[in-house]
């Protein structure tokens, strides 16, 4: 039972989805690290790791969008326009 790979994983990463799962033999040996699976010791640990990706991955989003507020958009513009106007001279 330990050397099985469920067809629901291979599913899920083509979905985009990350898959949290224990380390069974056959899911690591499929599919190793890095390629859309996640691996914890205890079925247990494996809603506080979903919850850890969710904050990263929300202070990730927050640092991206953080640079592109209006004020952002403004300056960008008006230096596009100052561009514009100097080439044309």
């Amino acid at each position: 039972m330990q050397d099985i790979v469920l067809i629901k994983f291979y599913e899920y990463v083509a979905m985009g989805k990350p898959v949290i799962t224990t380390k069974i033999p056959g899911v690591m040996k499929e599919f190793g690290e890095d390629r859309g699976i996640i691996y914890v010791d205890k079925p247990e640990d494996a809603f506080g790791r979903a919850v850890g990706m969710i904050e990263e991955y929300g202070s990730k989003a927050w640092g991206f969008v953080e640079n592109c507020g209006w004020d952002d958009v403004v300056d960008e513009f008006e230096r596009v326009l100052e561009e514009v106007i100097d080439g044309a001279k």
